[in-house]
């Protein structure tokens, strides 16, 4: 019952994040606790048998498979393929997201619009972008023109599940060791990436979720009551 609260949860976070640019869901990972072995103490501590202690979740494991491209025809807003993710700097140092929408500060410094992260080239060097620039353009491989002149190129790191990312908040992860994004990743300029999450299918998954919470909440009322019957009415006979 714990373990299907827990994934609840998870689902529950999903279709709350179904509309935030490049969320990458949750999934939760099951596995079986370890068995106990039985003893009989009455016969010297002989083997009786295991008995298992039902199942729980031990992780959340993070999907990083590519969502759906939306145009928006906004230059600054980019949609990252491959592993590609933007390197942002943050109070608590630099810090990855999939969320390519971005504005301009007060600076002419690029940053995200959600929570105002400075945007890094591939220094890890702010981006600026000069001063009254008509005409913005960022190519596939994240090349930033300001009137047909080269400003910067944007700092593209490489995450996927088995680089150990950590969710952080804000739509942000953090890495132990930062690699340089994969061959054919590419950044859509005018196009935000969806969150890679499915209404219907996280629906599909709480209902389920809820149904086995309620099955096993049954099984536990009806071991209750048959303990309670053997303590309760057993003892008068």
């Amino acid at each position: 019952m714990i373990a299907n609260e827990q994934a609840q949860d998870a689902i529950a976070h999903n279709l709350a994040n179904v509309n935030t640019t490049g969320y990458k869901q949750d999934i939760p990972c099951f596995s079986s606790f370890q068995s106990l072995l039985l003893q009989n103490s009455s016969q010297g501590h002989s083997a009786v048998g295991t008995l298992g202690n039902g199942g729980g979740v031990y992780k959340l494991a993070t999907d990083y498979s590519t969502g759906a491209m939306q145009k928006t025809g906004n230059p600054l807003d980019v949609a990252l393929s491959g592993d590609a993710f933007l390197e942002v700097q943050t109070p608590q140092g630099i810090r990855f997201t999939r969320d390519g929408s971005m504005t301009m500060n007060a600076q002419n410094q690029l940053v995200t619009v959600t929570g105002g992260a400075q945007v890094l080239d591939s220094s890890n060097r702010p981006i600026t972008i000069p001063q009254g620039a008509k005409n913005i353009t960022i190519g596939l491989d994240g090349q930033i023109k300001a009137d047909g002149q080269s400003v910067a190129t944007l700092g593209l790191a490489g995450i996927s599940a088995a680089d150990n990312a950590t969710k952080v908040g804000d739509n942000m992860v953090t890495v132990p060791q930062v690699r340089p994004a994969s061959a054919g990743s590419e950044v859509r300029q005018g196009f935000l990436e969806t969150a890679n999450t499915s209404i219907v299918g996280d629906m599909v998954s709480m209902i389920a979720v809820l149904r086995a919470y309620e099955t096993d909440q049954k099984m536990l009322q009806t071991e209750d009551d048959a303990t309670g019957k053997a303590v309760n009415d057993v003892a008068k006979l």
